[in-house]
């Protein structure tokens, strides 16, 4: 479903809610914007599902996606500018994790370099796409590094995997 399609549906669908109920709602453009991050979601998370279905490794995947989208909540990360990329690449990337085996050992060098990243990036550009404000900085990045810690004990090649493909998305590769 292409991003215009999305757009499209978001805007008929705030412009029905709208009439519905005129003085009880958001202007179209808020409810639209809130629809298309709704649909957006949604349509991520059945591609990632059919896919993790049809490789066989549905609840691995799904432990993949828990995973990267509660250190993520977090963590903070890139945004790419359009949501389909966004999309896009998710799915390959949560997809192909319970794919990639790794030794124990493989396991705790990567977990490693994951918490080194998180404790040197992370929050990541959440200025300007979350209400949090800066005090609370300290504490995300404590609670970023605790959850990745957590794969110490688990130590689940999925779930470290997810959580590089998201520490990297914390390092800013933008020149100051």
């Amino acid at each position: 479903m292409g991003q215009k399609m999305v757009e499209a549906m978001a805007l008929r669908l705030a412009e029905a809610i709208k009439r519905i109920e005129p003085d009880r709602t958001a202007s179209i453009a808020v409810m639209k914007f809130s629809i298309e991050v709704l649909m957006n979601t949604l349509i991520t998370l059945f591609f990632i599902s059919i896919v993790g279905f049809l490789t066989g490794a549905f609840g691995k995947t799904m432990l993949g996606l828990g995973a990267f989208v509660l250190l993520r909540f977090f963590s903070g990360g890139l945004h790419l500018s359009k949501a389909i990329h966004c999309s896009f690449l998710s799915v390959i990337l949560i997809s192909i994790a319970p794919h990639i085996p790794l030794s124990n050992t493989g396991i705790l060098i990567i977990g490693g370099a994951n918490l080194i990243l998180i404790l040197a990036f992370a929050p990541s550009n959440i200025e300007g796409h979350a209400r949090i404000p800066n005090k609370y900085f300290p504490l995300l990045k404590l609670v970023s590094a605790l959850i990745v810690s957590i794969n110490f004990v688990f130590l689940s090649s999925t779930i470290v995997m997810v959580q590089l493909f998201q520490a990297i998305s914390t390092i800013n590769f933008k020149r100051r």
